[in-house]
């Protein structure tokens, strides 16, 4: 399929993964976008773009009509994504509001619809290798729970409407202007704040923000991919200690301090009761205790066989791209030979 000169909506453009999607379709393919925000004033990146930005929200119907009007794709990558909040606010953006863009995209009669899910629909304990074929697993956790669900309102269009969907399932997605994993670890090593859980022996699987939008636009251009769904990492999995090692090196912070699993559920559940009384989200809690030593590998066998798909960049590459956004955003201190 040729994208190139096609309409395409990104939702959650003014986000992480939506953003850079958002710029790379605009600048290096060809295809006309229209990035859809909440908000005008959080676009601010967007706004140096060659694209159209409209404002709109996946919860007002009349807005996402006018957004996919024309469309020939839309790339929907906006969504809640926390560890804890509550249960209506998720329900409502990641599946209500799921169902909303994929109905105005039937009528729209789009192309091809892609749905960034995420891995978390195999829950917070996969097993190891686990791929497009392992069953989804439901584990309580909101963001788990309402990624499944949304696939499921996306795959029920599918069957029942006919939409031609591909479904990507990145794993932790680093690099430039990401918060969960480069902004949010950066902070809390400078800060001194960092604790590795049994010494950092758990596995990362990661995928650089640029591999993962290598991966979205084959599939988009392949048409053998509608009605599949893509597992997509940087095809490795590291110990979290290696991982977090390489913001720790950055931050000239290299030693990072470790605590047992066992205290660390003890510390998480004290925060959990007391989280209830204060109105304030837990900083850690026993689910991510246990996804921090878990030690499953995810399987990228089919995105390689399928698409073509071969991770572009290593994470040392990759994390010399984000070390230098850091550096120039003012969230790490520049060297003196880059302050010349």
């Amino acid at each position: 399929m040729e994208i190139r000169g096609l309409l395409a909506l990104v939702t959650g453009a003014s986000g992480f993964i939506g953003g850079r999607l958002a710029e790379r379709l605009a600048t290096e393919e060809g295809v006309r976008v229209r990035a859809l925000v909440r908000s005008t004033k959080k676009a601010g990146r967007l706004t140096k773009l060659p694209l159209e930005i409209v404002e709109g929200d996946l919860l007002d119907p009349q807005s996402l009509k006018r957004a996919v009007a024309a469309c020939d794709l839309v790339f929907h990558c906006a969504a809640l994504v926390r560890e804890t909040g509550k249960k209506k606010e998720f329900y409502q953006i990641n599946v209500q509001g799921t169902d909303n863009i994929v109905k105005d995209a039937v009528a729209a009669g789009v192309k091809k619809f892609i749905h960034m899910s995420s891995v978390a629909v195999y829950g917070l304990n996969p097993p190891d290798g686990a791929d497009e074929d392992t069953a989804f697993q439901p584990c309580g956790n909101l963001y788990c729970d309402t990624k499944i669900a949304a696939e499921k309102v996306v795959w029920e269009y599918h069957r029942d409407k006919g939409l031609p969907i591909v479904v990507i399932r990145p794993t932790n997605v680093y690099g430039p202007h990401s918060k969960p994993w480069t902004l949010r670890p950066l902070k809390m090593i400078t800060s001194g704040k960092m604790m590795l859980i049994n010494g950092g022996t758990g596995l990362c699987n990661y995928v650089y923000i640029d591999n993962l939008i290598d991966a979205t636009l084959l599939s988009t251009k392949r048409d053998e991919a509608v009605g599949q769904a893509y597992v997509i990492t940087d095809g490795i999995a590291l110990p979290w200690k290696e991982f977090f090692g390489c913001y720790a090196q950055m931050a000239g912070k290299p030693q990072m301090r470790s605590v047992p699993a066992q205290l660390a559920k003890m510390v998480a559940l004290g925060m959990e009761i007391t989280s209830k009384f204060i109105s304030r989200q837990p900083k850690i809690t026993r689910q991510a205790v246990g996804f921090l030593t878990r030690k499953a590998c995810f399987s990228i066998e089919k995105a390689r066989r399928e698409l073509g798909y071969q991770p572009r960049l290593s994470l040392q590459e990759g994390m010399q791209i984000t070390e230098q956004w850091l550096r120039e955003a003012g969230h790490l201190v520049k060297t003196r030979e880059q302050q010349k």
